[in-house]
């Protein structure tokens, strides 16, 4: 474990990824500023409280703090640029922003007017800009690829005729591909941000065998060759790795800057030393 502490400033922190980040994160002796859906930030506290009570973690060798991280939350919402500003400006030990919104409802993924990916990241980068740019890591979502800024709608190579037909019954992926771009594409040379791309998730235990790819993906891509993986990803293993990597040492995480990362499961067979 680093221990280099960070103070990560989580959206949409009750939903079941981030529940696991904050947990593990806390246990290692970061900072946590929830958002999450409540009448005060009182009952935002209880309620990331309660929810991190119920949440169980995989075994794990990973070395826990001493001292474990302090938990605070806030009821705020997440759509309104307003909201950044105040908390980056009174709060100067924030310095990353975690963000796991995504979709809830199935009819939602149906919906071609659905934007609350494109909502969110507006309001973060136009909070940002008010008053000052933090790291930020984004949970996306598997159904784009490229070059963050350049980002299209698109499925990994192993996902073969399935690829064609998800845009069309699903137009809610366009929204994610519109909202990493809008991430990537803030005029300023000062934010560093982390695009993840997880496969299809899973709520199952982590099973810590998974690969990943920098912005395209293949059959035989020598990094991640996906003719050994699955399509599929455990919500823990996803929130392990965004962790991870957060608490990478600084000089390590520059070449994940910019970068849109796809996570994907291997198969049993696939040897990493290959």
């Amino acid at each position: 474990m680093n221990n280099s502490k960070r103070h990560f400033l989580v959206i949409a922190a009750a939903s079941r990824g981030a529940r696991i980040f904050i947990k593990n994160a806390l246990m290692q002796g970061h900072d946590i500023t929830a958002m999450c859906r409540a009448q005060s930030d009182q009952d935002a506290l209880n309620r990331i409280a309660k929810i991190l009570k119920e949440t169980t973690l995989t075994g794990t060798n990973t070395s826990l703090a001493k001292n474990k991280g302090v938990l605070k939350a806030t009821n705020i919402s997440i759509l309104n640029a307003e909201s950044y500003k105040d908390l980056l400006t009174k709060d100067p030990s924030i310095d990353a922003i975690c963000c796991f919104v995504g979709v809830t409802k199935y009819k939602d993924m149906l919906s071609s007017s659905y934007s609350v990916y494109t909502d969110t990241i507006s309001a973060v980068v136009e909070g940002m800009n008010q008053s000052r740019w933090v790291e930020t890591l984004y949970h996306s979502s598997v159904g784009t690829e490229g070059i963050p800024g350049g980002s299209l709608t698109a499925w990994p190579a192993n996902y073969n005729v399935i690829a064609n037909i998800l845009p069309i019954i699903f137009p809610v992926y366009k929204n994610v591909t519109e909202s990493e771009n809008i991430l990537a594409r803030a005029d300023t040379d000062e934010l560093r941000y982390i695009i993840f791309r997880p496969a299809a998730l899973k709520d199952t235990p982590a099973k810590r065998h998974y690969g990943y790819s920098f912005n395209i993906t293949g059959l035989d891509k020598a990094d991640l060759p996906l003719k050994h993986a699955k399509i599929s990803i455990s919500r823990e293993d996803v929130a392990e790795e965004m962790l991870r990597v957060a608490t990478l040492p600084e000089q390590e995480r520059k070449k994940w800057h910019g970068q849109g990362v796809y996570l994907v499961d291997m198969k049993k067979n696939y040897n990493f030393n290959h």
